[in-house]
């Protein structure tokens, strides 16, 4: 796995992010944002949204059976993004199972010692009119499993599925939209947005990794080689890099890059030493190979990217 060196620096917030490549301006917040702007269009938590009206719809809806148990799912690998409580580990590609019967057979894989608390939502991936059944199984204090269920024709297809940890969580929007949130460190956290869209097909928009604080050099691993950028003769402890990427599989990740300033209060900041420090910085990873954006082209990489996916809202 990457491993990057890092001072345990308590973080409270997402912090803004702000870029200066050689001989550029400091943008503005860039990270900030691209993700307010991501969440502004995703919508509430669907977790929140379980009001009475959206659980009393459940039982008139064409996914009642499945509540009940009395309908199975089809698993068809697709949109399977289970890491830890690996799906299909237990369950056989196009075969079918209640929604029971999937919890219980992940206790091969950890032993939960306690049922499942199970919860049926109704969504509308890609706003289409048409209906999703979303599943939100708590299977134990550290684990739970998120499912989108689709009717398909005439069965029900299992269209997205991912557990979470007490390091990785998710919240899935009304809309279908994804905002996954992980930490690998007190100083280093990944937010990831994706989406199931009106056909059920998962698609993985993007991810940026946060690093507050560096140490004598910025290490980037890739398959077995490593890339240590050097920090020498900067303030690294107030200097936070973003890493972005568009691949959900960590070793076909290629990535681009931002970075801002920030004061001994972890607020972003804007001075001159700083400007100087990250664009030396900046120049330090164009050496290396990388690609560093500034706000404007953060935007336009991204814009292109929804383009090529189908994501809508951004």
């Amino acid at each position: 796995m990457k491993r990057k060196k890092y001072m345990a620096i308590v973080m409270t917030t997402f912090a803004a992010l702000t870029m200066a490549g050689c001989g550029e301006n400091v943008s503005e917040n860039v990270s900030e944002s691209i993700v307010d702007n991501a969440a502004e269009h995703t919508g509430e938590d669907a977790t929140e949204q379980s009001t009475d009206s959206t659980e009393d719809n459940i039982a008139d809806s064409v996914y009642a059976d499945v509540e009940s148990g009395n309908a199975k799912v089809e698993y068809t690998g697709k949109g399977d993004s289970t890491v830890y409580l690996e799906l299909s580990q237990v369950l056989t590609k196009s075969e079918s199972y209640t929604i029971d019967e999937i919890c219980e057979a992940l206790n091969q894989i950890e032993d939960f010692q306690n049922e499942a608390d199970i919860t049926y939502l109704i969504i509308d991936c890609g706003s289409d009119g048409e209906s999703e059944l979303l599943v939100e199984a708590q299977l134990s204090a550290m684990y739970s499993l998120d499912m989108i269920i689709k009717k398909v024709d005439d069965k029900f297809v299992i269209c997205y599925a991912r557990d979470n940890s007490d390091r990785a969580t998710e919240k899935i929007n009304e809309d279908g939209t994804i905002e996954r949130y992980l930490s690998s460190a007190y100083n280093i956290h990944d937010t990831e947005y994706s989406f199931v869209d009106a056909d059920g097909e998962y698609k993985f928009f993007y991810g940026v990794t946060e690093t507050l604080s560096l140490l004598d050099t910025y290490d980037i691993y890739q398959g077995d080689s490593k890339t240590s950028i050097s920090t020498e003769g900067l303030d690294a402890e107030h200097i936070a890099v973003l890493e972005y990427y568009f691949e959900e599989n960590y070793d076909d990740r290629e990535y681009f890059y931002s970075f801002y300033t920030f004061d001994d209060n972890y607020e972003k900041v804007e001075t001159e030493e700083g400007k100087a420090d990250l664009a030396e910085l900046g120049v330090r990873f164009k050496d290396e190979g990388y690609l560093i954006y500034d706000q404007d082209g953060i935007d336009a990489v991204l814009q292109d990217r929804a383009d090529e996916i189908g994501y809508t809202k951004l």
